[in-house]
């Protein structure tokens, strides 16, 4: 997702003498006028993407994928917009392009205005028509975001191709460096100041209002500098003709440059994607984290085009060599490194990785007159790219598969540039280069390679150190030798060998994890929602349901243990015991989140366990004659089943006033840990509560989170609707029992003032200080655990 902005090569003076065409540039209205069209489209883009994902997740199941499915839908935008600009500079004289412009700018804004009259803001339809949540919503994502945004996106994208070209046009010796730099400003300021800024500060709507007036303004300085560019090219109609004119002052750039173009393209937009989708699943799906990735690729594309300067080829190979061994590390088979070492390591490879896609071009870029074809390419790459991961992937890789292959993508790109290059260090790396990648190699290949072969992990680690620490002193030898001779000694060859090593090392890196992910599989799914798997334990003979990384119950496979409530939700567990403890049968238990429908096994004759589940694989593990989880069918308990997102369906019956009347609501809808906060805002708060008998009902939240402390937000609702609150920690007694940690909300205090629960029930931390979640405001920060705490089974 290019920001579309390069620093064009200027014209020679002969082909400036004879084709230059002045606008008027040195007036102050002038520059200030272009200069604002360039900044306003550069940062509504990168707003608006922020503010549609955010609006969208509740609708959607808050699920990771709707937000890489958001950038997909950017992405084609970006796609459409340069294509555009592309061919009308191709095919139109100056007049003609700008009276296309103007008319694009003017439906647009007709559009915007007609939706202000029909719906609360420009881009926030109503509620009504919203669409229901599918099996795989990516489609219904797309319909939406077309509808809401499509026309305004797509003009805004052709904004600085369309300014850049008419610029060399009308000003070709005068490159405007300047406008790139405000551009790249906007683009950034656009996405550091939604988190920071907007989101704590405004409503969603006030953000929809606020943007919408922006781009009333951007049409109006866009517009104006349509049509001085149109009254520059009515001066002097004979030189402002079709493009044919100046085919003979430059070459077009041929195949194998727009292919390599479009190729670094996609990997660096597979790296972003990657990313986010990665760091997304393991803790929660917010802006904040969405807006970490983007901004690395962001810089990325600021640092490689503003200057040549900043990017040096060896430097970033080597640094992204390094960063992804890192990854390696942090996701070997039963790592259980803290969750921000992780998130620094994937952070350091994306921008590593993206310098190189978009340093290597930068430094193929082509002549200015070609550059919408340059930005063309670009954007087919990142489009397809999102294509890749959105689309294809979920629907061919059993795995998240896309992560580990995109690394080797790019590693294999920077092993072509390297190999063409003939500076590169493929071709001039010095022999202590080599050696010193190899001590690396040395530290790095036994714990790479140990899942798959147990012998390597009983090679003492101080032998490892002791020969990569020989091997540096050798490298350190070497390398003076270098220094002090005046002549070349010997070749690139070591450099080449360690690397070949190095890559061995870093596929087996990346491929033995997945392997691991197959071991005592016995059914496996991926969807829009995650990757299932169910996985058979042995000896203690029982079958896990594994979402990502985290397991979500389990159930024995033998007669004699088949019915014990497992895991989160064993006796010990808050809202096994306020269940087990209800004064009156039959009783109405809400689910949200099923799992492997463990609390069912411990219904009695009458009453209903009605389970909301947004995944449908989930539920298909525990249907049929033969499901592999058995909860669900041998309850004694009605069990009923409502797919889609809970907030959503419950809402629907809510405005159907089919309210449900639940004794006790238990909400534990995670997924691999990572939080839907759409689950734990004042608006959700407002439906659950509907659905609730009366006042001695209670909501169980379960809050176990490696990273996160859930308790203050939950307790910030409480406040909100006058809730009791009592937070409860089980300690596992058993084998087959998991530590929980549950916060129970009830209006009635006796409802919570369980013997049983007494053991359990600990005091919220002292001094803490509830937060409020809203569907507009959530911030990570307030909530995350200093030091990180583990509680989940890996």
């Amino acid at each position: 997702m290019p920001t579309a902005l390069s620093v064009p090569y200027p014209l020679t003076a002969e082909s400036e003498r004879a084709f230059a065409i002045r606008l008027p540039s040195q007036r102050s209205d002038v520059q200030i006028l272009f200069a604002l069209a360039i900044f306003l489209s550069a940062f509504l883009l990168f707003q608006v993407e922020l503010l549609l994902g955010k609006q969208i997740l509740p609708i959607f199941g808050g699920a990771p994928a709707v937000w890489t499915t958001c950038l997909l839908v950017f992405q084609l935008l970006l796609l459409g917009g340069y294509t555009f600009a592309h061919g009308i500079a191709v095919r139109l004289t100056l007049r003609e392009q700008t009276l296309v412009q103007l008319s694009l700018l003017g439906l647009s804004l007709c559009v915007v205005v007609v939706a202000s009259q029909i719906w609360p803001s420009p881009i926030m339809p109503l509620a009504s028509w919203r669409p229901a949540v599918e099996n795989d919503p990516t489609w219904s994502i797309v319909r939406f975001l077309l509808a809401t945004i499509g026309l305004p996106f797509f003009v805004l994208s052709t904004t600085s191709s369309m300014t850049l070209h008419w610029l060399a046009k009308t000003a070709p010796g005068n490159p405007p460096y300047r406008l790139y730099a405000l551009s790249s400003a906007g683009s950034l300021l656009g996405l550091l100041s939604y988190p920071v800024l907007v989101e704590p500060n405004l409503r969603l709507r006030t953000q929809a209002l606020a943007w919408t007036a922006s781009y009333a303004v951007y049409v109006f300085a866009f517009g104006i500098c349509a049509l001085l560019v149109r009254r520059v090219a009515s001066q002097r109609p004979e030189l402002v003709g079709f493009p044919e004119i100046r085919q003979d002052l430059t070459t077009s750039p041929g195949w194998p440059a727009r292919l390599l173009w479009v190729a670094l393209a996609g990997c660096a937009s597979v790296l972003l994607l990657a990313t986010t989708s990665h760091i997304s699943q393991e803790l929660a799906v917010v802006p904040f984290l969405w807006v970490l990735p983007l901004s690395l690729y962001l810089l990325s594309f600021i640092f490689c085009f503003e200057s040549d300067r900043w990017y040096r080829q060896g430097v970033f190979h080597a640094v992204f060599m390094l960063a992804a061994f890192g990854v390696i590390l942090v996701m070997r088979p039963n790592a259980d490194d803290p969750y921000f070492v992780q998130l620094g390591a994937c952070l350091v490879m994306l921008f590593a990785g993206c310098m190189v896609c978009h340093g290597e071009a930068a430094r193929t870029r082509p002549h200015a007159d070609h550059l919408t074809q340059f930005y063309l390419c670009l954007s087919i790459g990142g489009a397809l790219g999102g294509v890749f991961v959105s689309l294809i992937a979920p629907r061919v890789f059993p795995n998240y598969w896309e992560y580990p292959l995109r690394v080797l993508a790019c590693t294999a790109l920077i092993l072509f540039v390297s190999m063409k290059e003939p500076s590169s260090w493929w071709h001039r790396g010095p022999t202590s280069a080599g050696v010193a990648l190899f001590a690396l190699v040395a530290v790095l290949t036994p714990t790479v390679i140990a899942p798959v072969w147990p012998a390597a992990a009983l090679f003492p680690r101080l032998g490892r150190l002791g020969m990569a620490g020989a091997l540096l002193v050798v490298a350190a030898w070497v390398y003076l030798r270098e220094q002090s001779s005046t002549k070349r000694r010997g070749g690139p060859w070591a450099v080449r060998l360690a690397a070949r090593f190095s890559l061995a090392v870093l596929t087996a890196g990346l491929a033995i994890p997945q392997k691991a992910d197959f071991f005592h599989v016995v059914g496996r799914s991926r969807n829009f929602y995650g990757v299932l798997s169910v996985i058979d334990v042995q000896p203690e003979n029982y079958l896990a349901l594994r979402h990502g990384k985290i397991v979500h119950g389990f159930q024995f496979e033998d007669a004699a243990r088949r019915s014990l409530p497992t895991g989160y939700y064993g006796e010990n567990g808050a809202a096994n015991i306020v269940i087990r403890h209800w004064p009156h049968h039959p009783m109405r238990v809400g689910l949200v989140g099923m799992g492997t429908g463990t609390l069912a096994s411990i219904g009695q004759p009458g009453d209903v366990y009605r389970f909301y589940e947004i995944n449908p694989d989930v539920y298909r593990s525990s249907e049929g004659t033969q499901p592999y989880f058995s909860f669900l069918k041998d309850s004694r308990a009605q069990i009923e089943v409502v797919l889609g997102d809970a907030r959503g369906s419950l809402q629907r019956e809510a405005q159907q006033e089919n309210f449900q009347k639940f004794d006790v609501l238990i909400l534990d809808a995670f997924s691999s840990d990572a939080i839907p906060t759409h689950l734990l805002t004042f608006e959700a708060f407002q439906v659950f509560t509907e659905h609730m008998r009366g006042p001695e009902s209670v909501i169980a939240v379960h809050i176990s989170n490696r990273t996160l402390d859930l308790g203050p937000v939950v307790v910030g609702v409480a406040r909100e609707f006058g809730l009791s609150a009592v937070r409860n920690i089980s300690l596992p007694s058993k084998s087959y029992l998991w530590e929980s940690d549950w916060v129970l909300l009830s209006h009635n205090d006796a409802s919570l003032d369980l013997p049983e629960l007494k053991p359990g029930n600990v005091p919220f931390a002292a001094g803490m200080k509830p937060i409020l979640w809203t569907d507009d405001y959530s911030n990570l920060w307030r909530v995350i655990r200093q030091p990180v705490i583990t509680v989940s089974l890996h």
